[in-house]
């Protein structure tokens, strides 16, 4: 048994929750912990007991939705029962979960690098975000719920609250937009950016300070999801991503994303947690799954802004697995 008054065990067990697909960040947790000198297992967590996922960890656990009352009690003993030191949301929708069970997990003993629940409802409301980014004077994109308040004649609809671009429409015009916002829930009105777009791995430590920050933007484009990724030197995209980061009560790994002309720069969203090629951030040396297995441990992680690789290529394809019978 793992109690909250116990000292925490040299091997420092990682559970990634709703682990889904996402193999190379349970690979990256894995050597992580290797590189560490840790003998911890790696958990994964999800309610979907057939997941991919679950063939790459050394254990699986079938996590109960978060819709059931009694989730976050037996979340709790589950990590104290396994050992657990670490927990990895990687899911948007269990964000505000794990937000408002952080200091409860903490007493037990489980390090939870994720915001508090302020801060992660600013991060998933687009419109609050766009909010806080101009009360802190950092260029965001206009953010409005009806399309009079904006100007031009090429607009992005996206719902409010909505997950990664789940609803969402690029480049409509007037007519266009309100037709497809008439069909979401809660829409959003976005004028149609000029750019590159780029997205910036961040690491907050314990102390709400930025470790460090690799942007990075997308070379090749596949069915709406990158395919090659590279890391970039653009200083002024640092800038706004870590003045927003440290200017609200986040921790653990974050993805901003915005646009760039040249040093002109405008931030999108952030999403305060892993993202989907923020393994070429871990590479390029934002090395967060080992920095929060230290944290964990009790360690400050401190700042090291830009020590991270510029240059360095993700190329994202898919791989089979053979499982013996």
């Amino acid at each position: 048994m793992y109690y909250a008054d116990a000292p925490l065990p040299r091997a420092v067990n990682v559970l990634v929750t709703s682990v889904s697909r996402k193999v190379p960040l349970v690979e990256a947790v894995r050597k992580a912990l290797a590189r560490g000198g840790e003998d911890g297992l790696v958990w994964g967590a999800d309610s979907d007991p057939e997941c991919v996922g679950r063939h790459f960890t050394d254990r699986f656990w079938d996590m109960p939705p978060l819709s059931e009352p009694d989730t976050g009690e037996r979340l709790v003993r589950f990590c104290r029962e396994e050992g657990i030191g670490l927990v990895v949301p990687t899911r948007d929708g269990e964000l505000p979960f794990f937000a408002r069970l952080r200091d409860e997990l903490a007493e037990a003993g489980v390090h939870v690098p994720v915001g508090r629940p302020e801060a992660v409802e600013t991060c998933l409301d687009k419109l609050a975000f766009f909010d806080h980014c101009r009360g802190i004077g950092v260029p965001s994109a206009p953010t409005a719920l009806t399309l009079d308040e904006l100007d031009g004649e090429s607009f992005v609809v996206k719902d409010r609250r909505g997950a990664a671009s789940a609803g969402m429409a690029i480049g409509l015009g007037r007519q266009a937009a309100l037709e497809h916002a008439a069909a979401i829930l809660e829409p959003v009105f976005q004028p149609l950016l000029g750019g590159v777009e780029h997205s910036v791995d961040v690491y907050v430590n314990l102390e709400g300070t930025v470790v460090d920050a690799a942007p990075r933007t997308r070379i090749r484009v596949s069915g709406g999801e990158s395919t090659v990724t590279e890391t970039v030197e653009h200083p002024q995209l640092v800038a706004a991503s870590v003045r927003v980061a440290e200017s609200l009560e986040l921790r653990g790994h974050l993805v901003l994303q915005g646009f760039a002309r040249g040093a002109e720069v405008t931030l999108l969203e952030c999403n305060p947690r892993v993202g989907g090629a923020s393994t070429l951030g871990f590479a390029a040396g934002i090395e967060s799954p080992g920095w929060a297995i230290a944290e964990a441990g009790g360690e400050l992680v401190e700042r090291r802004l830009g020590a991270y690789r510029r240059g360095l290529r993700l190329v994202r394809y898919p791989v089979d697995r053979l499982i013996e019978p």
